[in-house]
């Protein structure tokens, strides 16, 4: 997820309904492998998170409140 999609400086700016949104995307790109960028992966494979980080990250995307409606 490219900074200029989320950028952790604003997220407090963000509505609940986009942290949420946000943060379920995160965990949809990490699930995938698609985060970090490949190329970054590979010349860097330490930044790689692991099978318990990408899980907190599930709990904490799954922490916000539903949307109201």
């Amino acid at each position: 997820m490219a900074r200029s999609k989320l950028n952790f400086a604003e997220w407090t700016q963000y509505a609940p309904e986009k942290q949420k949104e946000k943060a379920a995307k995160i965990y949809s790109e990490l699930n995938k492998a698609k985060m970090p960028p490949k190329d970054a992966r590979e010349s860097r494979p330490e930044i790689i998170p692991s099978k318990d980080q990408i899980d907190e990250i599930k709990k904490w995307s799954e922490s916000f409140p539903p949307e109201s409606k």
